[in-house]
């Protein structure tokens, strides 16, 4: 079984198995329970959890079959074919509550035991488009069930139906339904008993509940417990169909609990309601669907038992209603109708011919505005008395159309309260409602704002019903952020206000003009009236007369050659703004096709009143030619006054020339000279020397006698020896460039 649980558990089950050998009770005496699979999603290191919840006699169970450790067999529901077991520990244990403590049976008490695991399942093991089922057996039930056939020798079984973890290329992520923990109470004969057996998915798919028949499976009182793992014998999980509990005579499915009305659970909402007639201990088991787009997808049943025992007599409060003007009281089935109010109220009356019973009003319509119940709780002290309530409410209700009002008494007897319900059909006939009104305080609703000014006004809505009211402020065919408006919406009771405000520029200023709605909403129920007031508003931008802008050189062409020396090869130069209205410039050079600053040009843009001028400074680098002889760099120049008229700028524009100069390859280096002044031959030197060039720099020359004394050296590459001090003979020269060595012999003849 692949990933089926965890290898810490696998140990468990081992050691227990040669460790642990202990006698199993027969007479458990399980009350029910279910089975849950829960999806644990991406971020858990296991994909699933499955618990099994088991609702324990705690009065006559015996406390030996409360086992630590139960298992559940897993089974493909197409062929049955057992998959394998998964072991669950107990986890916690924990009373179920009566609805009413006070209530309480001392020999009615049941507890809620837990048990659970985190596993994963693996999706190339549960891929069967069938689906799985899992279960658990365990025997036996209460021998002293009323309503089936030797029941201190019938099993129960758990079981729950999921679908596959993949279909197709699809994971399937589904948990199955979970029920809500149901109350321990009794039931009365003759009284009416409801039990909640809703049930909540987490994936949101629909669920129906129906009645069904308990399952007993093929646990015995031979082996109650054929999945334990303490046993001298390996577990043995069986397979389904499982068979069914059975009926004593006249009872089935219909009447689980027989009684003027039998048992029935809602098939939408899970509630089981009974009026039982006769006293006994009864089992039943509720099953829920779990339907996806209209498909059953997986099932869950709920064993659960109830006593029903020969209670004091309790009689159900009686609750009345009396229409304003009028002596009698209101029967079922005729309209009242009331002139809608900001608080609309109706007289009820409460009789219990109980003594000393506390009765409860509560509203049964759902949400009803400004609903209030007073007194909400009402203290009865003899079988005469007639108790008053207000039932009052708001606004809105039935939002102009006919209303059924469902108002609800309980007393608190045991073990639940009874109830009467009124249902009261109203005719609200819905008050007049006033538009609101719109305004601003902006003059004419019209305004200009020249273009670096801002323009700021407040909108207000006002309504004499005094509604709740909203405000909010669209522009025509364009978004007031884009326009560089701002206006926060707001609400408020009878009124409300907000400012706007409008900072333009000369973007704004390019179109005529913009409206601007405000729009006042009030909110009476579905039948909401609103009023706009429209604002008319331009941007003007400034008469500007335009900037210019120059350089200090004498031409806007440079010339530059490429010189691995620092002191050659460079240009700077100031770049100068002006305006003749003073007004504040923005001054930047932007390259053709070049980043400046990546060009190792050195210019900072400013901004600031006129004359604003900034320093350029550039030396062109060998790396910058990338091996080419020459190159041209361009930048324009622009200073911006930001005006709104057309021309708000002006550009200058300086052309660099840039050489790389040539190296000679031939270079000759004379062998003689004579340095006797005649102007002839005077001095020994080498034409045509590498300079300046990207590609062979000139080092140095070392000129030694015979006998390998220095005699000259020389970094210039325009170097001149004369021969001073220096005898006739022959001499030895060593010239190095960054590329080339030159040696050889020189003589000096004089």
């Amino acid at each position: 079984m692949l990933n089926l649980y965890r290898t810490s558990w696998l140990y468990f089950i081992l050691t227990s198995f040669l460790l642990v050998v202990s006698h199993l009770s027969q007479a458990t005496h399980i009350v029910g329970g279910e089975l849950e699979l829960r999806y644990l999603g991406t971020q858990s290191a296991y994909t699933h959890r499955i618990n099994l919840n088991l609702y324990f006699d705690d009065y006559n169970g015996d406390a030996g079959a409360d086992d630590g450790l139960v298992t559940v067999g897993i089974f493909a529901k197409r062929t049955n074919q057992f998959i394998g077991y998964i072991p669950l520990n107990r986890l916690s244990s924990e009373y179920v509550p009566y609805t009413r403590p006070a209530c309480a049976n001392p020999t009615l008490r049941t507890r809620l035991i837990r048990h659970s695991v985190d596993l994963t399942l693996d999706p190339n093991v549960f891929n069967d488009a069938g689906g799985y089922y899992m279960s658990w057996e365990r025997c036996c039930r209460n021998g002293a069930i009323a309503n089936i056939n030797n029941p201190g020798s019938a099993g129960s079984t758990f079981y729950l139906e999921f679908p596959a973890i993949t279909n197709g290329q699809t994971r399937v992520n589904n948990s199955s339904p979970v029920f809500a923990i149901p109350k321990g109470d009794y039931a009365c004969i003759g009284q009416p008993f409801t039990l909640d057996f809703s049930a909540k998915d987490a994936d949101g798919d629909s669920l129906t509940y129906t009645l069904v028949t308990p399952y007993n499976g093929y646990s015995s009182m031979g082996v109650p417990n054929p999945g334990a793992l303490n046993r001298p014998t390996p577990p043995t999980f069986a397979s389904g169909p499982y068979p069914p509990v059975r009926w004593i005579n006249g009872i089935s499915v219909a009447n689980e609990i027989p009684g003027r009305v039998p048992l029935r659970v809602n098939a939408t909402t899970g509630l089981l309601t009974v009026t039982p007639d006769r006293a006994g201990l009864f089992v039943f088991s509720v099953e829920v669907g779990e339907y996806r787009n209209k498909r059953l997808i997986g099932l869950v049943r709920r064993d659960y038992q109830v006593l029903v025992t020969d209670c004091q007599n309790n009689n159900a409060p009686q609750l009345l209603f009396r229409p304003a003007g009028q002596n009698s009281f209101y029967k079922e089935g005729n309209v009242v109708t009331i002139a809608e109010k900001d608080t609309n109220c109706l007289s009820l009356y409460v009789t219990d011919i109980n003594p000393n019973q506390r009765i409860t009003i509560t509203n049964m319509s759902g949400s009803i505005p400004g609903l209030t119940i007073g007194p909400g709780d009402l203290q009865t002290r003899t079988s005469h008395d007639t108790l008053q309530a207000s039932f009052c409410f708001g606004r809105c209700v039935g939002d102009g159309k006919p209303f059924t009002l469902m108002i609800r008494a309980t007393d608190d007897g045991c073990p639940q309260g009874l109830t009467d319900t009124l249902s009261i059909q109203l005719n609200i006939i819905p008050s007049a409602n006033n538009k609101p009104k719109a305004s601003t305080d902006l003059f004419n609703n019209l305004a200009k704002v020249t273009v670096g000014s801002s323009l700021t006004f407040n909108a207000f809505g006002t309504d004499m019903d005094n509604d709740n009211v909203t405000i909010q402020a669209v522009g025509r065919g364009f978004t007031l952020a884009q326009a560089g408006m701002s206006f926060t919406s707001g609400a408020g009771v009878g009124k409300v206000s907000g400012p706007f405000v409008w900072k333009p520029t000369c973007t704004q200023a390019t179109q005529t003009s913009y409206l601007v709605d405000f729009i006042v909403t009030d909110t009476r129920c579905n039948r909401n009236l609103r009023d706009t007031v429209t604002v008319n508003l331009a941007a003007i931008g400034i008469p500007s007369q335009p900037p210019t802008i120059k350089t200090t050189l004498a031409q806007q062409v440079v010339e530059l050659t490429v010189s691995p020396s620092d002191s050659t090869g460079h240009t700077t130069f100031d770049v100068l703004g002006n305006d003749p209205d003073r007004d504040t410039l923005r001054l930047t050079g932007v390259g053709r096709g070049f980043d400046v600053k990546a060009a190792g040009m050195e210019f900072n843009s400013k901004t600031g009143l006129p004359t604003l001028a900034s320093l350029f400074n550039w030396k062109p680098t060998c790396e910058l030619m990338a091996g080419r002889t020459d190159t041209t760099f361009v930048v324009d120049f622009v200073v911006d006054d930001r005006s709104c008229q057309p021309k708000h700028t002006d550009t200058t524009t300086v052309t660099f020339h840039v050489k790389n100069p040539e190296v000679n390859n031939e270079i000759k280096v004379p062998n003689v000279f004579t340095p006797n002044g005649d102007g002839l031959n005077d001095y020994f030197a080498v034409k045509d020397m590498p300079e300046n060039s990207c590609a062979e720099q000139f080092k140095s020359v070392d000129i030694t006698n015979r006998w390998g004394q220095p005699i000259y050296k020389s970094t210039d590459p325009n170097f001149r020896w004369y021969g001073n001090n220096s005898p006739a003979g022959t001499y030895y020269y060593l010239i190095l460039t960054t590329s080339r060595t030159f040696k050889g012999p020189v003589t000096i003849m004089r």
